[in-house]
């Protein structure tokens, strides 16, 4: 017996006799191990000296061949679990169905929040149709009116003097309240001039063939609302409303429904309003100004639904039809050929619905493009996949270079950083960072080779200088840029000078040495360079000179801060060469396990229909969840916000500090402006039939927003998270599989068979439980993390900036416990799909795994991340690339932007594909050697690039007894 001997003397146990060893018995593989056969077991072969490492595989795991095949499903009461929160997912659904609406979400809303096209009053009207906001169009010419001089004196004899002193103050007519000067509107002086002025001014919103008034370029007629006003902020002088038929609006004429204007029931201006148009001695002409031209001509009820101060149109402005049932607006064909293309195009884009229209049709005619060319797409996308592939290949020859000048650009960068910023520190006002960072360089190289000559030579000089540098007798031959000094005797070499000892006797001017023989600010010499006469000097080992015209950065602490910081980014890179000295063997294995996942994936390129069958089967997930989650969206409730009305905007929507009334909590409700109901003896907003004396009018009202959150959403959203983590989990463990398999197989046999399909059959069998276990847990912590962010929304609501913070902090405090459970679970899968065991053990096991090859999966998961960028990088750019000429190739005159633009996205999706299903090989085959090292597996069983890193030598290989 040389090594070992297997008998088949147990189904699960085999008598080992080892050399100078007493008899021990092991567990060992049954017969369905490839290589067993009838009732005999597959004999493990240990190392010669009897020891056997049990950190991996305590149980006598050999994995010598590839993962364990005699396996049993683990966790299966998760699998129960599963189901039953299946069930109980469908009866939510049920529920959503049977009191949900999913046309909440993206129906039209008007004004007041009625949904277009849904319920009994609007089941005909689908249409959202802007009509004209008449407080806002009409309020600067009421006030003109209220305002002037003529209105002022009649209402000074109508008034009591306490509501004359608030009528004065409203329109700013003497300093008080929050007034800081006079309305700025013009005046009307007299009563006989109220009527032409208020007539032409209203004329432009009450006749709808006035339109190119209204919209044209003239100020003629006074109104502070400017055309391009209009259409830029369409949602303060537009209401929207829910509209019948198409969306073009109709002239109002004849409908039998008119409404007269009057200023808000909260208007400051309301009472003298009144005043001017009921009292008996206002003068005739302004009564006859305000009753005649402040009426407007409403649409028929039938089409507009509403009372009639909505359903009053826009002059000059119709509408065209958009997605969804929206309208946007257009200029009226007469208006347009009043005012020109060229302003119609303006307005038009002025409009945020205009934007939106101009946005869909551009998306159309973008989409439309991608159609036309999907020949070029279809090519790209193969292309695509090609590129990927041959990355792979090349990443077998190439991973080392790209690694290790990875490293070392992060060297250079933090050292020249590190430069960067200490120049930074002591850069001269008015000299560029590069010109303050060669005349760094040149001081340095100076003083580099003067002290390697002086070293040689024996020779020194006496570099200190005071002041002005006229006592500086050192030995500097070059100026701050670099330039050879030029002989002080010496002329026309290249320059005719003054400057000689004879002349200056005192100065010290010998051979070519900077000196400052004329009182300049410092040392200086005239240049050898035919260009630059003269230039200043440095004494040789100063570095950062005092800047006698000041720095850059004015503060000296500011200074001394950046000092600190480039010492702290030196300091940095020199941990950084030291640790990558230290790691050399683990960076040397991280290549080569690399190499091994890249490998692997040229074997089999169909392993990367794994994650795309993943992707597939998610986004439907994703879709269905999506349309049942809507249902339960759209369920809000009936009193979810306050059915009261309210005095000011203020209350109604809050303040920067304090919460309003429709917006309390998230997702928050909006507030719409009531007009009242004239008929009413008691309104909260007109009171007694328009009368508001003794009462404050409440006209602001609130309205609930298109969805809501409750306990079934919450359920709902957590089995979304489940699901989509299973998913992913079932993806990285057939991968695991499969990798392990082809790992461990002899290198002639490596990628002949593709073990892709024996791997999903393996994991769906057997794991189910273990991998919906582990995605519950991650589904956990997504939905802590879902919670905390809606707590932190009402927080937001409420105006708790402190409470904001707090959950900001813990959301990244689970952000980070998240990535690390997924780190955790990914290698749990890898553990389950080489061992076989349920999701607890396999959770510890890589827990400890982790634990004791600390370094070597730090270095792994670093560089990686370079593999995984630069690898993305190719593929994004060289589809992107490719497919531009492609496409100019096959469709010269297509534009290219959404083309490419959509290349773009599907190599970043592809780009994903190769680079995860890479990762994950190489986290495999990280375990995989670690199995081959701590179970002391020959090297025969590991790919060619590992195995001069196994051991660092040669195992003996050793064969069963043929008994």
């Amino acid at each position: 017996l040389k090594t070992c001997l297997c008998l088949s003397i147990r189904a699960n146990s085999a008598l080992v006799v080892q050399k100078g060893a007493p008899r021990k018995r092991v567990p060992f593989a049954p017969a369905s191990r490839p290589g067993a056969k009838g009732g005999m077991c597959s004999c493990r072969c240990f190392k010669s000296d009897g020891s056997e490492d049990k950190k991996f595989g305590e149980e006598g795991k050999d994995l010598s061949r590839g993962p364990i095949t005699s396996r049993s499903c683990t966790d299966t009461i998760c699998i129960v679990i599963f189901i039953i929160h299946m069930l109980a997912f469908f009866v939510v659904t049920f529920v959503g169905v049977a009191d949900g609406d999913p046309r909440k979400l993206y129906r039209p809303r008007d004004f007041n929040g009625g949904y277009c096209g849904m319920g009994p009053r609007f089941t005909k009207h689908q249409k959202l149709v802007q009509m004209m906001n008449t407080t806002e169009m009409v309020d600067p010419i009421m006030q003109q009116v209220v305002c002037s001089s003529a209105s002022s004196a009649a209402l000074a004899t109508t008034l009591n003097t306490s509501v004359y002193q608030e009528y004065l103050c409203s329109c700013c007519l003497m300093p008080c309240g929050n007034c800081t000067g006079s309305l700025g509107v013009p005046d009307i002086s007299s009563a006989s001039a109220m009527t032409s002025t208020v007539a032409g001014s209203m004329k432009r919103l009450t006749d709808p063939s006035a339109g190119a008034s209204l919209l044209g370029p003239s100020k003629a007629i006074y109104t502070s609302v400017s055309p391009d006003a209009i259409f830029r902020e369409m949602t303060k002088y537009f209401i929207p409303t829910c509209f019948k038929g198409s969306c073009a609006v109709p002239v109002a004429n004849n409908t039998g429904r008119n409404f007269t204007y009057r200023p808000d029931p909260d208007s400051k201006f309301r009472v003298a309003w009144d005043s001017l148009l009921t009292s008996a001695s206002t003068p005739t002409a302004i009564q006859q100004a305000i009753a005649q031209n402040f009426v407007f001509q409403a649409l028929a009820r039938d089409i507009c639904p509403y009372g009639e101060r909505y359903c009053i149109p826009m002059p000059g402005v119709n509408f065209t039809e958009a997605p969804n049932d929206y309208c946007v607006p257009k200029i009226d064909s007469g208006v347009a050929s009043a005012l020109g293309a060229s302003a119609v195009s303006v307005l038009e884009s002025l409009g945020s619905v205009s934007v939106a229209e101009n946005g869909a049709d551009g998306l159309g005619g973008l989409v439309g493009e991608v159609l036309a060319t999907i020949d070029a797409f279809i090519i790209v996308c193969f292309w695509s996949f090609m590129i990927g592939l041959v990355f792979m290949i090349l990443l077998r020859f190439l991973v080392g270079c790209f690694v290790w000048c990875s490293l070392w650009l992060v060297v250079v960068l933090l050292f020249f950083g590190g430069c960067t910023t200490y120049v930074r520190s002591y850069q001269c006002k008015g000299a560029s960072l590069l010109e303050s960072g060669t005349q760094s360089a040149v001081a340095i190289t100076i003083a580099a080779t003067t002290a390697a000559s002086n070293a040689v030579t024996g020779f020194s000089c006496r570099e200190a200088m005071t002041g002005d540098g006229s006592d500086y007798r050192g030995c500097q031959t070059r100026t701050a840029s670099g330039i050879l000094c030029q002989g002080w005797d010496t002329q026309d070499s290249p320059h005719n000078h003054s400057y000689t000892s004879a002349n200056y006797p005192t100065e010290g001017l010998r051979a070519n040495y900077c000196r400052n023989p004329r009182n300049a600010s410092t040392i200086w010499c005239m240049t050898t360079n035919s260009d630059k006469r003269w230039e200043q000097c440095i004494p040789i080992g100063v570095v950062s000179p005092e800047c006698t015209t000041g720095y850059e950065i004015d503060k000296q602490y500011s200074r001394d801060a950046l000092r600190i910081c480039a010492y702290c980014v030196w300091a940095l890179c020199g941990v950084w060469i030291i640790l990558v000295v230290c790691m050399y063997k683990r960076i040397k294995l991280a290549i080569a396990i690399n190499q091994v996942a890249a490998t692997f994936i040229s074997h089999h390129p169909s392993t990367l229909l794994v994650p795309i069958v993943q992707v597939i089967v998610s986004c439907s997930y994703s879709v269905l969840w999506a349309i049942s989650a809507s249902f339960l969206l759209s369920q809000v409730p009936a009193n979810y916000t306050s059915k009261l009305s309210y005095a000011t905007w203020d209350e109604a929507m809050g303040t920067a500090t304090v919460p309003g009334a429709c917006n309390p909590k998230w997702p928050d409700g909006f507030a719409w402006k009531y007009g009242g109901n004239l008929t009413s003896t008691n309104d909260q907003c007109s009171g007694n039939m328009g009368d508001t004396t003794g009462i404050t009018p409440k006209c602001w009202k609130c309205a609930p927003p298109r969805y809501a959150f409750d306990y079934y959403f919450l359920y709902s959203l957590f089995s979304y998270f489940w699901n989509n983590a299973l998913f992913v989990a079932i993806g990285q463990c057939v991968i695991a599989v499969t990798v392990g398999m082809w790992f461990f197989t002899k290198q002639e046999e490596k990628g002949k068979n593709s073990p892709t399909w024996k791997a999903v059959k393996l994991v769906m069998r057997y794991h189910l439980g273990s991998l919906a276990f582990g995605s519950f847990i991650i589904a956990i912590c997504q939905l802590v993390r879902a919670i905390l962010k809606y707590m932190e929304k009402q927080a937001e609501m409420q105006k708790n900036r402190v409470m904001q913070l707090v959950l900001k902090a813990v959301q990244c405090c689970m952000w980070c416990f998240e990535k690390c459970l997924k780190f955790l679970n990914k290698n749990a899968y890898i553990q389950i799909a080489l061992l076989g065991k349920g999701f607890c053990i396999s959770a510890k096991n890589a827990f400890f795994l982790i634990f004791r090859n600390l370094a070597r999966f730090g270095t792994m998961m670093v560089l990686g991340s370079i593999i995984h960028f630069i690898g993305s990088t190719v593929i994004v750019v060289g589809t992107t690339l490719s497919g531009y000429f492609i496409l100019q190739m096959l469709h010269p005159a297509a534009s290219p932007v959404m083309p490419v633009l959509v290349y773009l996205a599907m190599a970043y999706v592809v780009a994903k594909l190769f680079m995860n299903v890479f990762g994950l090989a190489v986290d495999t085959s990280l375990q995989c050697f670690i199995v081959a090292e701590e179970q002391k597996l020959d090297k025969d069983c590991v790919p060619k690039q590992l195995r001069s890193l196994l051991n660092g030598k040669d195992s003996k290989k050793v064969k069963p007894d043929p008994e």
